[in-house]
């Protein structure tokens, strides 16, 4: 493995983006945080598509590496590569039937739905098919991945904080007291979440603040480690409701 880039990545979120044949929708990988960027050329908002074209178009080749979009032939092959390994004759000549037509991909799945355990079988076929030419891919590129499971961040209600069991009984009654900026004590905009770990590291710290900041809008927020039994910690953010000032006081 010596002279690799070695990359701490999901694996399986590589695999979903080679499986996308969609020409509007464009995956890169960051070789330092393994972060992967999607950029979504027909729904994306234009300023943060440009935003997000200008990081990458400044790191490419570096920092960034385009994940190769699916090819329609390599599907089709995987279909009849499949279809040889159907034993029943009958439904292998539906199988091949289904594909030699237009509309191949959907009529072979249509298929597919009336023999269950072909369908199943079809499932873990593609997803092996697709591995290897992920593989193949991160072989030609000098990558190895090295298996990371990313931080999960679930969004929950203030009620579902303050009345949990696996949290300590000390941190009951956690929540926004004061403003900072005008002294406002109440009428606090809280939000909460609850992360699966806290981040280890400054790359995994920079990837929760443009997470929480992209998907929830959410710039400004703590994290509280310690309160449950296990590795998980719950996020708090709050906007003051009447300066809408996001820097607030939190206590007990």
């Amino acid at each position: 493995m010596s002279g690799k880039i070695l990359v701490p990545a999901d694996l399986q979120e590589i695999c979903i983006l080679f499986e996308d044949s969609s020409c509007e929708h464009r995956g890169y990988l960051d070789l330092k945080t393994g972060e992967i960027i999607q950029i979504f050329d027909d729904i994306m908002d234009t300023e943060e598509k440009q935003e997000l074209d200008d990081k990458v178009d400044e790191g490419s080749g570096e920092r960034y590496i385009a994940i190769p979009n699916a090819e329609s032939y390599e599907g089709y092959q995987d279909m009849e590569d499949f279809i040889e390994t159907v034993k029943d004759v009958k439904h292998k000549e539906k199988l091949y039937n289904s594909i030699s037509r237009k509309g191949a991909f959907r009529r072979f799945k249509d298929v597919l739905n009336s023999y269950p355990k072909e369908r199943e079988r079809w499932f873990k076929f593609k997803d092996e098919k697709v591995m290897e030419r992920v593989n193949e891919w991160l072989e030609e590129e000098g990558i190895e991945i090295i298996p990371q499971k990313f931080i999960e961040i679930r969004e929950v209600s203030f009620r579902e904080i303050s009345e949990s069991t696996e949290i300590e009984e000390s941190w009951k009654g956690f929540g926004a007291r004061g403003c900072l900026k005008c002294d406002s004590e109440d009428g606090f905009k809280e939000r909460y979440f609850v992360i699966s770990r806290c981040p280890d590291g400054e790359e995994e710290e920079h990837w929760l603040d443009e997470t929480m900041k992209k998907r929830y809008g959410v710039k400004h927020y703590g994290i509280i480690a310690g309160i449950f039994n296990d590795s998980r910690g719950p996020i708090n953010s709050a906007v003051c409701g009447k300066c809408g000032s996001h820097d607030i006081f939190f206590d007990l």
